[in-house]
């Protein structure tokens, strides 16, 4: 948690801390990253430090939360840009734009994305739990609404169950990068190539392994 005497340096200051921060958790795993060598980038006191976060855990926990927030927000504004209302979108159009959305973030945040994947292959230990658990239950309130809808309106089938659809988008949203072995490559291909994958993988959520009928396909 954000100490006061964080909150009450200038945002010049606040910003200084959180892009050194930003610097070392994204280049190195957590267990590898230096709270000393934050300090020493950011050119403040190991005193100063401990006035603003307690330890090497509060601040990497307050970046992820950093992280989230920024992506809710962008994925917002991605929603909100498109020129329609969101309860007019079809679910699965919903779907693939907050995935192009979710690429646009890790184009134009790469350290931040980086953090994440850092998170994705940190071992099983308890922060990783509790950093998961958040994100888990932030994602289920987020798609518990949505999903209803679309249950509703008949876009997915009701008898496997609400809650199997949402672990299932959980994993695709949080963690489509290990449906792809080779993302570093294919975040070098340009923007067509990139959204040509992700409509599969909303084609393949929307209909599955099963192949279209001829009736389908017309």
């Amino acid at each position: 948690m954000v100490k006061q005497g964080f909150l009450n340096l200038s945002k010049e200051e606040q910003e200084i801390v959180l892009e050194s921060a930003l610097d070392e958790f994204s280049e190195k795993d957590y267990d590898a990253a230096s709270l000393n060598h934050i300090i020493s980038m950011a050119g403040i006191s190991k005193g100063s430090m401990y006035h603003y976060f307690t330890n090497k855990e509060d601040l990497y926990m307050h970046m992820i939360e950093l992280a989230t927030e920024k992506k809710t927000l962008f994925l917002k504004s991605a929603l909100t840009g498109i020129g329609k209302p969101i309860d007019e979108m079809d679910f699965f159009d919903n779907l693939e734009l907050q995935l192009k959305a979710s690429i646009d973030f890790t184009r134009s945040n790469n350290r931040y994305h980086q953090i994440g994947i850092r998170l994705q292959n940190m071992p099983d230990n308890d922060l990783k739990k509790k950093i998961w658990g958040r994100f888990r239950k932030a994602f289920e309130e987020y798609m518990d609404k949505m999903v209803d809808e679309a249950i509703t309106s008949g876009e997915i089938r009701s008898d496997i169950g609400k809650e199997f659809v949402i672990r299932i988008l959980q994993f695709v949203l949080m963690r489509f990068t290990e449906i792809y072995p080779d993302y570093g490559e294919l975040m070098k291909k340009g923007d067509q190539e990139l959204w040509k994958e992700m409509h599969h993988l909303v084609e393949f959520l929307k209909n599955g392994l099963h192949k279209p009928t001829l009736k389908e396909e017309n």
